[in-house]
């Protein structure tokens, strides 16, 4: 697929005209990534925006004892590094392939030249980094006042979001996250996780989907839905103040 068609099912740039797109992929290169590989570093130069064209890569932080948070996965026609596009500041967490990634990566300069052009597409961008910002507020809630069950859950919930299928009564995810990365994701030992969803399974909020792991509706009502509206009031509150 020629890289104009790509882009027109990023959100970021579904809205764009094919000109306007047409500048965007003149801009961009290909790199791909084996498994395990760091796409970039937390504090590397940010002089460029990636689309995932193929591929799942984990976005994480370091803490001072070499301890991986997992902010979050993400997978095909997902972007990050966006923020890059704004300040050029240095990147603010890693992220590395959990399997083999194609990307696109966007470069700057001509990106901002586009912009100055195009407001929409500044207030896209604008958007964007407001819901990553509630998103981070949302994890660090999750971390702060709800214990091991709620922050598993509502983690299994983040991911789902990002790459799950979803159905009328659940969310499944595919292929099943391990524990180990679920661990990392909440700040628990491998063990504690582990406990954790033995009894969430037990009590109906997730279950074994074959390859897959689905969170059941009872989940979905209790998590997902109050902090799917915190998200979506970014968006209306964009919406209203570009009007």
């Amino acid at each position: 697929m020629d890289v104009v068609s790509i882009l027109k099912h990023v959100p970021l740039f579904a809205e764009l005209a094919t000109a306007e797109l047409a500048s965007i992929a003149a801009a961009s290169r290909r790199k791909r990534y084996p498994k395990a590989s760091i796409v970039f570093h937390e504090g590397d130069r940010g002089d460029y925006l990636c689309v995932i064209l193929s591929g799942r890569v984990k976005v994480s932080l370091l803490g001072s004892h070499g301890r991986e948070t997992i902010i979050r996965t993400l997978g095909r026609l997902d972007f990050l590094g966006e923020m890059a596009l704004i300040d050029e500041a240095p990147r603010s967490a890693t992220v590395t392939a959990i399997e083999p990634v194609e990307v696109l990566e966007i470069v700057r300069e001509p990106f901002l030249a586009l912009m100055r052009q195009e407001p929409g597409l500044a207030l896209k961008v604008m958007t964007q980094l407001a819901r990553a910002l509630r998103r981070t507020d949302e994890q660090i809630r999750t971390l702060s006042m709800f214990d091991v069950h709620g922050r598993v859950l509502r983690s299994l919930l983040l991911m789902a979001a990002d790459r799950g299928q979803a159905s009328p009564s659940r969310m499944v995810l595919r292929p099943r996250p391990s524990v180990a990365e679920i661990a990392r994701m909440v700040g628990c030992t491998r063990e504690t996780v582990s406990r954790a969803m033995t009894t969430l399974r037990a009590t109906g909020y997730i279950s074994d989907d074959d390859d897959g792991l689905a969170v059941e509706q009872r989940a979905i009502r209790q998590f997902f839905v109050p902090s799917l509206q915190n998200l979506a009031s970014i968006g209306d509150q964009a919406d209203s103040q570009a009007s």
